[in-house]
């Protein structure tokens, strides 16, 4: 049976970039078939309760759009939860993938034994800057606090993945599908090494989105992240940045999926704080809002992501002041 190009995501990001790609491709050619009217399989990692929320919301949503040609007798959209890892029928040479992780070990692994016919990479956030960068350089793809269990051999790994993309690359094999501005360092030294990449504005993310809804119309939005369950931010200190924003006026806190359930308890006794339940990506929840929105956020890719799921709407977003430091 031949199938589509198959999608490897494990984040929410990554999901909703997997998404944007389909989108994308179908606009430049019609014939090509895509989630919300096509034969792309995406395959979310399991085992994220905000990855396997928004892949079922999702798969509904597309699924009343493309009702018509689901009673024609085919399966135009297929979002699955898979608790295989990486299936070897899906992801096999020749095949067309897409994935959103060049440093997860599962993607590394694969490509040891696997030579898709064309790789694309859709955004994990910023960390694509340093993708770039990386494969610029020859250097072994490595997270920049990855963990060193298996030491040498994980590395010698990430050294073959490097070798496999730029060999991709220069055959004009690689894709890279990015929120990313071309006047953005990472464009350019994707496409020296023979990359093609390609710009998104989250515009499939907009039509899909939750609009806001349940964010109380008085209330500054205000943005958790990764720092206190990563260990690279102090949890007193984030508590007293929300503790000072909330000072201000109501806030509807919007916690990273990550974020401890303790952290999130203490969080919620905060005078005027409403912590929001961490159903899918803040991209998601936002986009396609009617009204306004005041949001303060962390350094982080919400930074960058949500001014383009929000322009037009006259919604602010702006980097937190206060020194809790996040890193990506």
């Amino acid at each position: 049976m031949t199938i589509g190009p198959v999608a490897w995501v494990e984040s929410p990001l990554q999901l909703l970039g997997a998404l944007e790609h389909a989108a994308l491709a179908r606009a430049v050619d019609p014939s090509e078939r895509g989630p919300c009217g096509g034969e792309v399989i995406i395959v979310p990692r399991a085992g994220d309760a905000q990855l396997e929320r928004t892949a079922a919301l999702l798969d509904a949503r597309c699924a009343e759009e493309d009702r018509g040609a689901r009673r024609a007798g085919g399966l135009p959209v297929s979002i699955r939860v898979d608790r295989r890892l990486m299936p070897r029928g899906l992801f096999r040479s020749a095949a067309d993938w897409i994935i959103g992780d060049a440093y997860s070990g599962l993607v590394q692994q694969r490509l040891e034994s696997a030579e898709p016919a064309h790789l694309t990479i859709v955004d994990d956030g910023a960390i694509t800057r340093r993708l770039a960068r990386q494969l610029q350089e020859g250097a072994p793809l490595l997270r920049p606090v990855a963990p060193r269990l298996l030491g040498a051999a994980r590395e010698r790994l990430a050294a073959r993945t490097t070798v496999r993309l730029r060999s991709l690359a220069a055959q004009g094999r690689l894709r890279v599908t990015t929120y990313l501005d071309d006047d953005d360092e990472a464009p350019g030294l994707l496409r020296a090494l023979g990359a093609e990449v390609v710009t998104h504005r989250f515009d499939r993310t907009r039509a899909l989105g939750m609009r806001a809804a349940a964010v109380p119309p008085a209330a500054r939005i205000v943005l958790g992240s990764a720092g206190v369950a990563d260990g690279i931010a102090s949890s007193d200190a984030a508590l007293e940045r929300l503790a000072a924003l909330a000072a201000e006026g109501p806030v509807a806190y919007f916690p990273h999926r990550r974020e401890p359930r303790w952290f999130l308890q203490v969080a919620a006794r905060l005078r005027t704080v409403r912590v929001m339940p961490a159903l899918v990506p803040i991209e998601l929840a936002l986009a396609g809002t009617p009204r306004p929105l005041d949001i303060v956020s962390p350094p982080s890719t919400a930074a960058e992501t949500l001014p383009i799921v929000l322009r037009g709407t006259g919604s602010t977003v702006r980097r937190d002041t206060l020194d809790v430091e996040v890193r990506r």
